[in-house]
């Protein structure tokens, strides 16, 4: 990637934003609905390669048994980093009643948005780098376990239309850890 800074800055600014959430909330300062989930995901990237990525999401709770993602901020990439994906969904994720001493939860999510793909091609050892980027629709759903009011572990399956490679479409599946603030 030409300029790895950047991943590094974007997992800087995700983890303030998370620090910044939870004093936020131990403030009480904001209606107790809202919350701000920072995810961390792990598993098959596009094209079968391994990969990672982070989520940002602020959700709001409706009712004791759905939420509404109000905003997700998506980043993704393979492990070489030569493909990187942002994007921002909004979707909504139901809740079943909680069980095991009123503790964990089971969750289905599904979220729709806009996805950016940026790739970069080294075209020979003494050239540049160029980069190609992609703009499209993007999918995911998943489905996972809230293990207590704050820690919850899951399934992703992503689909995005910004990373055309050879006529195929992007399509991931990612194990993920979050947190909620």
């Amino acid at each position: 990637m030409k300029h790895p800074k950047f991943l590094f800055l974007l997992c800087a600014l995700m983890a303030c934003m998370g620090a910044s959430a939870q004093s936020e909330q131990a403030e009480k300062s904001f209606d107790p609905r809202c919350h701000f989930l920072l995810e961390a995901k792990v598993g098959r990237y596009h094209y079968n390669r391994g990969g990672f990525g982070m989520n940002f999401v602020v959700e709001r709770e409706l009712c004791k048994y759905l939420a509404w993602d109000i905003a997700s901020v998506d980043f993704s990439a393979p492990w070489n980093c030569d493909l990187v994906n942002i994007g921002i969904k909004t979707g909504v994720k139901g809740f079943t009643p909680r069980f095991w001493e009123n503790r964990m939860r089971v969750y289905a999510s599904v979220a729709v948005g806009y996805d950016c793909g940026i790739i970069t091609i080294s075209k020979s050892k003494m050239s540049p780098i160029a980069e190609r980027t992609g703009h499209g629709f993007a999918f995911s759903s998943g489905a996972g376990l809230q293990l207590g009011e704050h820690l919850f572990v899951g399934y992703d399956l992503e689909y995005s239309t910004s990373v055309i490679d050879k006529g195929r479409f992007g399509i991931a599946h990612y194990a993920k850890l979050g947190w909620r603030f």
